[in-house]
């Protein structure tokens, strides 16, 4: 049967050319300006630089070991949490909100907090290993343990976002499949291995994908982590950074940005076909060579997950602990695990010293959200409606690609403009990293959404941009408000940008001058990191800093947590 075309096919160009403008403007621009002044005399001198560099080989090894290891571990860990949340009759909902609680934490946040914890002497870490008869270990100090201290960190950020996608995938498979497999008895070694997992195979890869994809562009944890700046810990987003904006040694470091950006290319390409042919449609049983008892999977599952479970609160107990007790119980061996003393003078000055910052992120995400909004959602309705594929492929790929590809390029269009410092700056810049993000999830649930209204509307008399305003819209509230959501907590986690194009905080005057984040505010408080405002370690305040820039989001997230929920289960659907 002849597909209906759909009435307004006419004006698609009217819907998706503003933030086709835009990406072209602050994204692809930026990003070939990064290419081109790598090695503007085209003699690649630069490139024949980088790879005699000898330090190249230990941070592409370094990267790899990050990345994979992150999108690895994650995924098992996330898919077994998943399971066990799929199997629960009860409790799934308190269950689900535990298991995606870090992702609402900064990675800056991440990395401070586990840096307390990794301390050789007072750190609980090393505590634990001394209660199991195992060596105490200098996890941030000793060169061949450091890059593995880091994944372990982005493993922890990591797990959450693929226990949704792995949940949403499992809780997706039809009603009428699962009762039939308990009227042939079939156990839940025998669900999961021959059904559940096969039809969720394509969830399960965009999940590793996408933790894969987070890693090789994660710059923040190796930045705040990397007290040294020592190559042993160096990852390529690190790299590039280290040697533009602090070496000084800009076409070097731009063509660390291109390896980058042709390395995450590569896994950007296979998140296009997952996630736009179908990988999940796969029904067919399959049969393993072993078969586990029932019982023997599901103690396995339990505890696997308790293990999981522990790992994923514990730096969040511990940043709450730190940050509302004094500085005296912090520096004790065995370290105080539980609450003596409630002691919030180094959160009340803390929260007052980072007013400035947090106005800024504040300023920054509100307004990157309402850009996303505009521009992403006539995107998508193009997407789902006019069948413009090409542009949800260039949001997939964009959104893949890490801050670093485009970094230099802003920096050079708002030096240019004598922008730097500004919150326009940041302002403009934040939407790169969530209209694309946004236009993929949007036109997942546009998708959804029965052609009938546009048709009845333009019987109506209805105009395109009427129909699309005052019918399709108010359709798809939860996806605004969890693209919404998910546009803030994306652009108050940024940290390179920032870094990169802000020098001042905010100094409460208008037109605002100053634009130093609250991401920024938060590494001061480390005394090993870059700009910081002490020489010595101050965990009170550095948990409260990170208690700071985590509590807005964590409350957002748990308020709305269902169009959260909701919206990252949209992202991942083909």
């Amino acid at each position: 049967m002849k597909k209906t075309e759909h009435p307004f096919l006419g004006h698609s160009k009217l819907f998706f050319a503003p933030a086709l403008g835009y990406l072209l403007i602050f994204a692809l621009f930026p990003l070939a300006l990064s290419v081109y002044f790598s090695s503007p005399s085209l003699n690649f001198s630069s490139y024949i630089a980088l790879f005699e560099f000898p330090e190249l080989w230990r941070v592409i090894l370094n990267t790899l070991i990050f990345s994979f290891g992150t999108a690895s571990i994650s995924t098992l860990l996330g898919l077994n949490l998943a399971i066990l949340v799929d199997s629960m009759k009860r409790g799934r909902r308190a269950l689900t909100l535990l298991g995606y609680l870090p992702y609402t934490i900064p990675f800056t946040a991440s990395a401070l907090i586990w840096t307390t914890i990794y301390d050789p002497i007072y750190g609980p870490l090393n505590y634990f290993l001394s209660l199991l008869s195992l060596p105490r270990l200098n996890w941030l100090g000793n060169p061949s343990l450091q890059i593995y201290s880091a994944t372990i960190v982005s493993v922890w950020s990591s797990v959450p976002l693929a226990f949704i996608i792995c949940l949403a995938a499992l809780r997706s498979v039809q009603e009428q499949i699962r009762e039939a497999a308990q009227v042939d008895g079939m156990g839940a070694w025998h669900y999961y291995t021959s059904l559940a997992l096969p039809m969720s195979k394509g969830a399960i890869l965009t999940a590793f994908l996408m933790t894969l994809i987070i890693a090789f562009g994660n710059f923040d944890l190796p930045y705040i982590l990397n007290s040294g700046y020592a190559y042993s810990m160096a990852t390529l987003p690190f790299l590039v950074w280290f040697e533009i904006f602090y070496q000084n040694e800009v076409a070097q470091g731009l063509a660390a940005g291109v390896l980058l950006t042709a390395f995450v290319s590569v896994f950007s390409i296979l998140l296009i076909r997952v996630t736009t042919r179908g990988g999940g449609n796969f029904r067919r049983r399959v049969s393993l060579f072993f078969r586990v008892p029932d019982f023997v999977f599901k103690a396995l599952v339990y505890v696997v997950s308790f293990v999981t479970l522990v790992f994923l609160l514990f730096p969040v107990y511990w940043m709450a602990l730190i940050a509302t007790r004094a500085q005296s119980l912090d520096f004790v061996n065995p370290p105080l695990l539980l609450p003596l003393k409630l002691d919030l003078s180094p959160f009340v000055q803390t929260a007052q010293q980072a007013a400035p910052y947090v106005v800024t992120s504040l300023a920054v995400s509100l307004v990157a959200m309402a850009i996303t909004v505009l521009l992403a959602s006539p995107a998508a309705y193009s997407v789902s409606r006019f069948n413009t594929k090409w542009l949800l492929n260039l949001s997939i790929y964009l959104y893949a690609l890490p801050s670093a590809s485009f970094v230099f390029g802003l920096y050079f269009i708002f030096y240019k403009l004598n922008a730097l410092n500004t919150w326009l700056a940041l302002m403009i810049s934040a939407p790169i990293f969530t209209v694309p993000f946004s236009t993929w999830i949007l036109s997942n649930f546009l998708s959804s959404l029965p052609r009938h209204y546009e048709e009845a509307a333009s019987v109506d008399g209805y105009s395109p941009f009427r129909s699309f305003y005052e019918i399709v819209l108010p359709l798809i509230r939860p996806g605004l408000l969890a693209t919404m959501l998910i546009s803030f907590i994306v652009s108050w986690h940024l940290l390179l940008v920032p870094l990169v194009l802000s020098q001042t905080p905010y100094e409460f005057n208008f037109p605002p001058t100053g634009s130093l984040t609250v991401t920024i505010f938060a590494t001061y408080f480390d005394p090993n990191s870059l700009g910081s405002s002490v020489g010595y370690n101050v965990w009170p305040q550095l948990a409260s800093a990170g208690v700071i820039l985590s509590l807005p989001v964590i409350a957002l997230a748990l308020y709305t947590q269902e169009y959260l929920l909701k919206g990252l289960n949209f992202a991942t659907k083909g």
